[in-house]
This record gives C-alpha cells, sequence and structure tokens, in this order.
C-alpha cells in the first residue's frame, strides 16, 4: 500500500469507532438521531455534532472537513473516547465562514487564516457567549458606526472588510452597508457626527458595495435599466440597494450616479435605448426647482418608462406625474421593468 492509501485509511479509520467483531453498526436512523445528541459526559458541552451532521449543517463534504482540518487546523474538532470526530457550534460557524469565503473567490487557505484571526472565533468564554447572544449583522452594523463616530478609518475598513465576508452579497448590504449608512446619515442630521465623517463612510461603504455588487451583477444587456440620483441628489448608495434586487431578476443595470442631470439622462436614452430609468432623491429640491427638473426629465425620456422613488419624491408625485414619470418604490419599478420588458419582447 502506497503513502497516499495508507494516509486516507487512517483517516477513514479516526471517524469509524473500531468495533469488535461480531458485533452490528447501528441503523442508520438510529445513527442519525445519535449525530445531534448532546455527548457532554465525553466531551463537554460544546462538542456534540458528530461530521455528518455537520456536512448536513454546512454542505461541505466530510472529506473537505478533514482536509481543512489537517492543513488549516480549521476547524478543531474534539475526539470521543471511540474517536469520533465531535465538532462545537463554533466548529460549525468557522466551516460556514471558510465556505462563504471560497463561494466568494478565496481560496481554502486564506480563508482559513482569516477566520481563524476573527475575534468572534476566539475561546473565550465571553466572547462565545456575546456571539451567540448578538445577531452577526446588528454586531458589525454597530461597529461600522461606531468606528464612523470615532473618525476611526482603519477600524471602519477592518468591519466592513470582515462584513464582506460574512454572508452573501444580497444580504450583507440589506442587513449591514444600507442600515449603517442609514443609521449615520441620521446622526449627521442630529448634528452627533461632522460631514466629514459622513462622508468618509459613504465613501468606504459604497466602494465595498460596488465590489459586492459585481460578484452578483448578471452579463450587460443591449438595453440596461438605468440608475441616477436627481440632479441635486448626492447620495448614491440607495441606487446600490435597487442594483442588487435588479440582480436577483437577472437585470444588469448601468449606474450614472450622483446629480445626474437631464441632458445625461437625454444622451443615454438616445445611445442606448434603456428599458426604464430609476431616479432617486432622498432629498426634496424647493417646489419651483422640483417643477423645472420634473419638466427636464420627462422631456429627456418621452418614450421611455421613469420613476423617481425615495424619501424625497413623495412631496414631488404631482409634478413627476405630469411630466409622464411615477413615484414609487422598487416593487412598482420591478412591475414597471417587467411590462416594459415584455412590451419590447425582451426575455
Amino acid at each position: 500500500m502506497c503513502f497516499r492509501q495508507r494516509l486516507a485509511a487512517s483517516h477513514r479509520a479516526t471517524d469509524r469507532p473500531h468495533l469488535p467483531r461480531g458485533r452490528k453498526l447501528e441503523n442508520r436512523h438510529s445513527t442519525n438521531l445519535k449525530h445531534a445528541c448532546h455527548v457532554g459526559a465525553v466531551t463537554g458541552s460544546e462538542a456534540r455534532y458528530r461530521i455528518q451532521s455537520v456536512v448536513e449543517m454546512t454542505g461541505v463534504p466530510a472529506a473537505t472537513l478533514r482536509a481543512w482540518e489537517r492543513r488549516y487546523g480549521v476547524p478543531s474538532p474534539q475526539r470521543s473516547a471511540t474517536s469520533y470526530r465531535l465538532y462545537s457550534k463554533r466548529d460549525i460557524a468557522m466551516v460556514q465562514r471558510v465556505n462563504e469565503m471560497c463561494s466568494n473567490g478565496m481560496s481554502p487557505s486564506q480563508a482559513a487564516r482569516h477566520v481563524a484571526g476573527l475575534k468572534e472565533f476566539s475561546e473565550t468564554p465571553e466572547i462565545e457567549a456575546a456571539t451567540e447572544q448578538q445577531d452577526p449583522f446588528e454586531r458589525l452594523c454597530d461597529d461600522i458606526v461606531k468606528a464612523a463616530r470615532d473618525f476611526d478609518v482603519q477600524a471602519l475598513e477592518q468591519h466592513v472588510q470582515r462584513a464582506m465576508f460574512l454572508s452573501s452579497a444580497w444580504l450583507v448590504y440589506h442587513r449591514v452597508f444600507a442600515p449603517a449608512m442609514r443609521r449615520i446619515g441620521d446622526l449627521w442630521h442630529e448634528h452627533v457626527i461632522s460631514v466629514g465623517q459622513e462622508h468618509m463612510a459613504s465613501e468606504i461603504l459604497e466602494r465595498s458595495t460596488k465590489s459586492l455588487l459585481r460578484l452578483v451583477t448578471p452579463p450587460r444587456t443591449k438595453h440596461p435599466i438605468v440608475l441616477a440620483c436627481y440632479a441635486d441628489e448626492l447620495h448614491t448608495l440607495p441606487l446600490y440597494g435597487v442594483a442588487f434586487e435588479l440582480a436577483r431578476l437577472q437585470v444588469s443595470p448601468l449606474i450614472l450616479g450622483a446629480r445626474t442631470p437631464a441632458t445625461a439622462i437625454e444622451s443615454v436614452v438616445s445611445s442606448l435605448q434603456p428599458i426604464a430609468i430609476a431616479l432617486s432623491a432622498t432629498v426634496t429640491p424647493a417646489p419651483s426647482r422640483a417643477a423645472e427638473l420634473a419638466r427636464t426629465y420627462g422631456e429627456a425620456m418621452p418614450d421611455t418608462p421613469w420613476i423617481v422613488g425615495g424619501p424625497g419624491a413623495e412631496a414631488m408625485r404631482s409634478e413627476i406625474e405630469a411630466a409622464g414619470g411615477t413615484v414609487g418604490g422598487y416593487p412598482k419599478l420591478r412591475s414597471l421593468v417587467i411590462e416594459a420588458r415584455r412590451k419590447r419582447g425582451t426575455p
């Protein structure tokens, strides 16, 4: 037997207890029940899941779990008296995180090193207890807001980087980045933080959001959905929230960014014949300015469906609708896009 065969045989042996001759293995049903049983008498209160249970919970094959343990030390299960691997909740959380990072393109060795260095996976009981009690999305959102309040650029970038590997791009944006930015915006409106702190946080979060969006955006289509900010609007992060939702429809958006004038929209309409255009307005312009903007936007895209969303849109409803536009959030945009694609015969 060659070295590789002996090594593989030894790994198989350590996952199965040695049975005396003549003794039968338990039936599959009883074995599955015992996978999730608490084995405190042998291993303590934490390590209680056998390898097959971890496979079912994480989707990571048993062979991969053993390889990660052997090569990188992640996870690090205990052993029962009969040599079964027994995994704790902490082990399972680490496996899930490594698996998510690998799915996002990181190598297993890099992912394992990153996860092993995270404070939330420390062996300290107090940290483990806090980790179980607080939602990880909320915790990172709190950390990002605190770093912005402290004007701590390094800490803010570290927390944002950790968030990017927490879960799917869609969940990270909606559960961490978007709520953190809303809270930071509220702090600025309440004069708790400066405009400099708000801009710092916006720049870092927007840069990371763009990276996440690239992971889920389908290939660019001939006739895109255009996303842009109203002419006087600076806040671009809401556009990315809409872009994430459109990606779930397999729609690739074209994002024009802040302060997009009607002339820019007219140029895009002429060149690309977009399916629809969505404008974001978090702040309502003065009444005379609102009427002027709505009119010029309507003239720039007379035959293209357009919609305005955001906190500042409702106050401009009459002007926007008079110019041929629609006011509403993503559900209305989704309906508008589906209808516009149907009329064009676009799949």
